[in-house]
């Protein structure tokens, strides 16, 4: 006689003690509850200040737009899914056409002066996104086209752009592994653009195109010499000082080469540790508190809990509200020269907030 497959389950269920109930969802902490309400919060606010072509931001376009996409993302929002769907697929149609298509005579070249094909530029009033911009918008288009994309022909644009923006990360590499400001093989490197690269070409790597493994391994190797005897990592290999926020990015980037429990790793790990354990003010705090945020959760035990009992409390403090009641936070204490803008500010710690809910590949144990 042919049993079938549910009544197999069924007769299992009874034997180990009867059918289960659907455990009630937990309940949160009063702690949970905050961070929850001011990431939704926040992330109303960079919907309602999404600009009309779908782009964040005015300095840093490209950059702050991809930050403020893998906010939503990491909200467990996808491209024309959930309740920011369509937030996303028109922030991700801006950064698609801002990857700058071949020129006809060079298809490596595109009609912008020294600048190659596939370089995600944000135009001439996006003064400083440059190749941190592009690393940052290649992790979205990653994470969108991994995601699955019902439109066929924007899966193929995806795919393009991604196949395009690799090719140009792979090729501006310096001969010292690390990455410059601009998109080509120049003598100019530095740590923080060469961690949102790479951390790109895994995300790339993952949604199945294929990364040259002789870049990833120059690029370990470059984070490993910019790395200091105190565990820090320093600015570039032609530069002596080092930052909490440039260690949480570079340990970040080095968990991507599978480099976990290694000296280089954990007496970086172990910097991170005294600098985030002090009340001291950070330089660099959105951007250092979302690498920071990272390493920890990784690490997790003590580390990740002491992250939410210091740090996540002072993160939500700084939250402020407008006249509409939307959440925002603001870099603007850093002074005007320096200030990227509310939804710079506004992104990065809506993904800080959302580390531990591990929705994003690059959230991951």
């Amino acid at each position: 006689m042919r049993v079938r497959p549910t009544l197999v389950i069924l007769i299992a269920c009874l034997a180990a003690g009867g059918v289960r109930a659907k455990e009630p969802p937990r309940e949160l902490s009063r702690s949970e509850r905050a961070r929850v309400s001011a990431v939704r919060g926040g992330l109303r606010f960079l919907a309602a200040k999404q600009q009309r072509d779908g782009s964040w931001g005015s300095k840093s376009r490209v950059g702050v737009t991809s930050l403020s996409l893998l906010a939503f993302l990491a909200n467990g929002d996808q491209l024309g899914r959930g309740p920011h769907g369509a937030v996303i697929e028109r922030g991700v149609r801006y950064l698609l056409r801002c990857s700058l298509a071949p020129s006809a005579s060079d298809p490596r070249r595109s009609n912008v002066p020294s600048k190659p094909s596939g370089y995600i530029w944000g135009g001439t009033s996006d003064s400083t996104s440059r190749m941190h911009g592009h690393g940052y918008a290649t992790q979205v288009l990653c994470l969108v086209y991994g995601s699955g994309v019902r439109s066929p022909r924007l899966r193929t644009q995806l795919r393009t752009a991604i196949l395009r923006a690799v090719r140009v990360i792979e090729e501006a590499q310096t001969f010292t592994g690390g990455w410059g400001y601009k998109p080509s093989n120049s003598t100019a490197h530095e740590g923080s653009i060469t961690v949102t690269v790479v951390q790109a070409l895994r995300l790339a790597r993952d949604a199945g195109f294929v990364v040259d493994r002789r870049v990833h391994e120059r690029g370990l190797k470059y984070l490993k010499e910019s790395q200091k005897a105190d565990g820090s990592f320093r600015y570039s290999l032609t530069r002596s000082d080092s930052t909490a926020a440039l260690t949480g990015a570079a340990l970040c980037a080095m968990h991507g080469f599978a480099e976990y429990r290694t000296r280089a790793t954990r007496a970086g790990l172990g910097f991170l540790r005294g600098r985030h354990g002090t009340a001291r003010r950070l330089s660099w705090p959105f951007y250092g508190r979302y690498y920071a945020a990272q390493v920890f959760y990784f690490t997790g035990g003590d580390d990740w809990k002491s992250w939410n009992r210091d740090r996540v409390p002072r993160i939500l403090q700084e939250a402020q509200r407008n006249d509409e009641g939307l959440v925002y936070w603001s870099d603007a204490y850093r002074g005007r020269d320096r200030s990227q803008g509310k939804a710079y500010a506004t992104a990065l710690s809506c993904l800080t907030l959302s580390v531990g809910e591990s929705l994003l590949p690059l959230f991951a144990k």
